[in-house]
């Protein structure tokens, strides 16, 4: 019986995100380390420029013709860039709010409790 063949991992490539992917394909690398689209906020599961490129090639073709490569690009992605950080600060930060909320609610029981008081105001 021939011994098996050891399959290889796309893990044990050690691939990283390339920066000149972010003007070339409109890509960020997430904090995963993995290729993020700007356009529709996609993750690739790899960092394989073939895979990148096919994204922006088949679902970004008009965004390439509108945007040739250069300054016009660099804006475009730029404020592509800011748009995503500023929905991600917004998204944070209602987060945070409502876990504020949840803790002031359980602070509130804790006293009641603490208290003897029933839950319900019942005169």
């Amino acid at each position: 019986m021939a011994s098996k063949k050891k399959l290889r991992k796309i893990g044990d490539e050690r691939r990283e995100f390339k920066s000149e992917w972010t003007e070339s394909f409109a890509f960020i690398a997430n904090s995963n380390g993995l290729p993020t689209c700007l356009i529709y906020k996609e993750q690739l599961a790899n960092n394989k420029k073939s895979n990148v490129e096919r994204h922006f090639q088949i679902k970004h073709s008009q965004f390439a013709t509108t945007y040739p490569i250069g300054d016009l690009r660099k804006k475009a992605v730029k404020e592509l860039q800011e748009s995503l950080k500023k929905s991600t600060t917004t998204f944070y930060s209602w987060l945070q709010s409502a876990n504020t909320i949840n803790i002031a609610s359980f602070l509130v029981s804790q006293e009641i409790a603490k208290r003897g008081k029933p839950f319900t105001g019942v005169h």
